[in-house]
């Protein structure tokens, strides 16, 4: 029989934990008021964190603390000292993308749990293979899987595979995303995304010339409750650290059912989860791998309905053993089936009159309202030699030592004393040679002047087979589900005299240096910190391109520790990756790139920006900023940088050589003829 999988809810708030646990979770996750990638969740002080680990450990519910933003290297320490003091109190797993934490928290806590957050993009069976490399034993994966997808990787996988079942779609693939960052200086991948999907923009083409293209509903995936539970999959994620308290309570409740029950949700139970909660609509889009009538928005002011949550009423049953023998001190044995606890109390006495009764004692041993306990009549034993006597204020002093003696065994049996010292890793490593690099969309926009310039330039397989071979670099799609298929791609590369490899997730790099290559790890791995560089390079990149949302000196800074380090130093940054083509409302012919295509076109949002979108192939879509990154009057800053990269999407071959002759000699913007640029 298969094993039911963990119902896993979200706790924004002390009140939201309250609600996760009293709707029946199995496991809760939720963060401080750092390094968590729900900033704006009400979330936990310092102290909250400490006292939510034991709330819930006391109910048997698993707690997962989530430290999923792109870190530091000034932040490291404090984030390690915050997982050490959680570990130590009996934190169960924490929930992580930076590669750099990751190491960190293994190296100091050899024995802690870790789960790849969905900011990790983990695709495939090759990712799951790399980050269990790293140490995690979880790995959650894309809300963007199909069921088939879902299958395979849950019997490819080396670790536990978590997936979301309900809640907010991003329409970016998970740590994909820099739309927020670039319009607005708030990154997603640091917690503070403001959510720029959401709103409105014109198309420049298609059926729909404007409305809200990149907002998607809410997953639900209710329907399919059976087919997900005989997946194997360990853990179903909801999702909504951001939500009230009722509506943990509200969708958490509906689930459970569900699990408990094995089937799928009525008519009736899909309403309701609606009412509670829902942007007009729910899709199962890509579950079902059917992409139109996805989008939708919540108006403004639309109430949420459903059962409302007040407080936490869910007792732990215990069972009590009372013994009471004349002139010997009175004994309590309490249990909750998986800890015990034994006190004495005051020295018992020879009765007068009315001895004291079974009855008697359990009236004052189940007074245990206050606490989390409850004891039924059937649990309770009452043992006495001789005719005994105890006033009620002896009794309940001996329910209070035995409550509390309970309490303090759970918490010494969850407290852990292995955690190690944190040391900051010394940096460093032998130099590696200079490259200067270019990524393309299309072999034809490759001028000769480019292959003159550039060391290495990087092009989709399919570009590739246009120019028979000339280029040494592959560049890699972002999305594939298939790791035989990718391990395909990159061998046919290798057979055909092929060198370097433009990798954008950890099991790339993995399959990559498999096969003998020299995997490049770009911007999209989110190699933010010395400690994620370094880290990254560890998995085998042979050179790591760091995060763009870093700054300048930041930038220059790393390059000088960590010899295979550069940056993106030109280019419209891709923004968004997009697993739905943007145009699936709007008359796709599905042959992206193809006859029919409507792609590329031009998203504009409400200030008169534009977004270009290009197709990625099998219905994918890249988005890009409106502006390029410029730094070629800023060069000798980054005079470290092993690799100096350069991103092209729409500009033609006269601009390339524009571009590489500005920055052969230095230019400023003004002198290069760009108006609008984005600096580093």
């Amino acid at each position: 029989m298969t094993k039911i999988p963990e119902l896993l809810a979200p706790a924004g708030s002390p009140e939201a934990l309250c609600a996760a646990i009293e709707a029946g979770a199995d496991a809760v996750y939720f963060g401080g008021e750092l390094f968590s990638n729900r900033m704006r969740a009400k979330n936990f002080t310092a102290d909250e964190l400490s006292s939510a680990v034991s709330l819930a450990s006391t109910y048997g519910v698993r707690s997962y603390i989530t430290m999923n933003t792109r870190l530091r290297d000034r932040e490291l320490a404090d984030a390690v000292s915050m997982a050490s003091e959680l570990y130590s109190v009996g934190a169960d797993a924490f929930i992580v993308a930076d590669t750099g934490l990751a190491i960190a928290l293994k190296n100091t806590l050899p024995s802690a749990e870790l789960h790849a957050s969905t900011q990790a993009t983990g695709v495939n069976s090759l990712d799951a293979e790399a980050l269990r490399e790293l140490g995690f034993s979880r790995m959650v994966c894309p809300r963007e899987l199909s069921m088939d997808e879902v299958y395979r990787l849950v019997s490819t996988s080396p670790v536990e595979i978590e997936m979301f079942i309900h809640g907010a779609h991003c329409v970016s693939l998970s740590g994909q995303c820099l739309m927020s960052w670039a319009m607005g200086g708030r990154s997603g991948n640091r917690g503070e995304c403001a959510q720029p999907c959401r709103l409105p923009y014109k198309m420049s083409c298609g059926k729909m010339r404007s409305g809200y293209p990149l907002s998607l509903k809410d997953m639900c995936l209710a329907r399919y409750v059976p087919e997900i539970i005989s997946s194997g999959v360990a853990s179903l994620k909801i999702e909504g650290r951001l939500k009230s308290p009722d509506y943990v309570y509200g969708v958490t409740k509906i689930y459970r059912a569900l699990l408990d029950e094995g089937r799928a949700a009525t008519d009736a139970e899909i309403a309701a989860l609606d009412a509670i909660f829902s942007r007009d609509g729910f899709t199962d889009g890509y579950f079902k791998n059917r992409f139109s009538r996805m989008t939708g928005m919540r108006a403004e002011g639309t109430p949420s309905a459903g059962e409302r949550f007040t407080s936490l009423t869910r007792k732990v049953p215990v069972t009590a053993e009372l013994y009471l023998s004349e002139n010997e001190p009175s004994r309590l044995r309490l249990s909750d089936g998986k800890t015990s606890a034994e006190v004495t109390g005051a020295v018992v006495q020879t009765a007068k009159n009315a001895p004291v009764s079974a009855d008697a004692a359990y009236k004052n041993i189940s007074k245990l309202g206050a606490t989390h306990y409850s004891l039924s009549a059937e649990d309770f034993s009452f043992e006495s030699s001789g005719d005994v006597f105890m006033t009620a204020s002896s009794l309940n002093e001996l329910r209070r030592l035995a409550v509390e003696k309970l309490e303090n065994t759970k918490a010494d049996e969850r407290t852990r004393r292995d955690a190690a010292e944190y040391k900051s890793p010394p940096f460093g490593g032998a130099p590696v040679k200079k490259l200067k690099t270019a990524e393309f969309f299309r072999a034809d926009s490759v001028p000769d002047e480019a292959r003159e310039f550039f060391d290495v330039i990087f092009l989709p397989e399919a570009e590739i087979s246009k120019v028979n071979g000339e280029y040494q670099g592959l560049n890699l799609p972002v999305w594939c589900a298939d790791s035989d298929r990718l391990k395909k791609t990159v061998r046919r590369f290798a057979d055909n005299g092929g060198r370097y490899v433009l990798c954008h997730t950890t099991g790339q790099l993995k399959a990559v240096r498999d096969a003998g290559l020299l995997p490049v790890a770009s911007f999209r791995t989110n190699s933010a910190s010395k400690a994620a560089a370094d880290g990254t390079a560890g998995l085998g990149a042979e050179y790591v391109i760091l995060s763009p949302e870093l700054k300048l000196p930041a930038i220059a800074d790393i390059c000088r520790s960590i010899p295979r380090a550069g940056a993106v130093v030109y280019g419209k940054l891709p923004l968004m990756f997009l697993r739905r083509c943007i145009m699936s409302d709007a008359g796709c012919s599905g042959r992206c790139g193809g006859a029919g295509c409507l792609l590329p076109a031009m998203l504009s949002d409400r200030k008169g920006a534009s977004f270009n979108v290009f197709p990625s192939g099998e219905r994918t879509n890249t988005v890009v900023n409106s502006v390029p990154v410029y730094s070629a009057d800023k060069l000798d800053v980054l005079a470290s940088a092993a690799v100096s990269h350069f991103i092209f999407t729409d500009e033609s071959a006269s601009q390339v050589k524009n571009i590489i002759n500005a920055y052969k000699n230095g230019y400023s913007p003004e002198d290069a003829g760009l108006a609008h640029i984005k600096r580093i």
